[in-house]
């Protein structure tokens, strides 16, 4: 028996009618975002990646906020696991927990819902490969590599040290020059 698809089963996958005049396959968006989703299910089996949201929007867009196996607050709140710079996200928006081996999101009461593949949901089972709306927040629940996400997390604690470091030096650079001319 050959371990070649039927190709019957590969046209179902794309839009005949829609094929362009080089033979260009065009899949369904529906297609396209479940074949997105079983390859990045298949990710989860290798151990070296790790659960987070990934912001496809501004201003977080590109950063990778991992997730704890357990609890995970979403919001404005400082004390949040995501924190968000976002005025339309409520200060604890949401939250996404593990337990019984699914993650699930639950919308904390938030004013303006949480949105989860273009739907309004109170809770939810998630699948990697998600779209998750917080206010006007955008994130891809997804796995990531475990050594880049710390690398990034050491930068974004590095960027705040200098920021830190930086607004000291300013106060007493101020404060010599207040005690000189004043």
């Amino acid at each position: 028996m050959s371990s070649e698809k039927n190709p019957s089963q590969h046209k179902s996958e794309f839009r005949e009618d829609k094929a362009g005049p080089q033979g260009t396959l065009v899949f369904d968006s529906s297609q396209v975002e479940r074949m997105i989703k079983e390859e990045i299910q298949k990710l989860e089996d290798d151990g070296t990646k790790v659960p987070a949201l990934l912001a496809t929007t501004k201003p977080h867009a590109g950063q990778a906020f991992l997730l704890e196996y357990g609890k995970n607050v979403i919001g404005r709140g400082k004390g949040n696991s995501v924190t968000l710079y976002d005025p339309a996200a409520s200060s604890t928006h949401a939250q996404i927990t593990f337990s019984d081996g699914q993650w699930r999101i639950l919308n904390l009461l938030s004013s303006n819902g949480t949105i989860v593949n273009g739907e309004k949901v109170s809770e939810r089972i998630l699948s990697f490969g998600d779209r998750i709306q917080v206010g006007h927040t955008e994130f891809l629940f997804t796995l990531v590599d475990s050594n880049e996400a710390q690398v990034q997390e050491d930068k974004e604690e590095m960027n705040w040290m200098l920021i830190g470091s930086l607004g000291v030096a300013a106060i007493i650079l101020l404060g010599v020059l207040a005690w000189l001319f004043l």
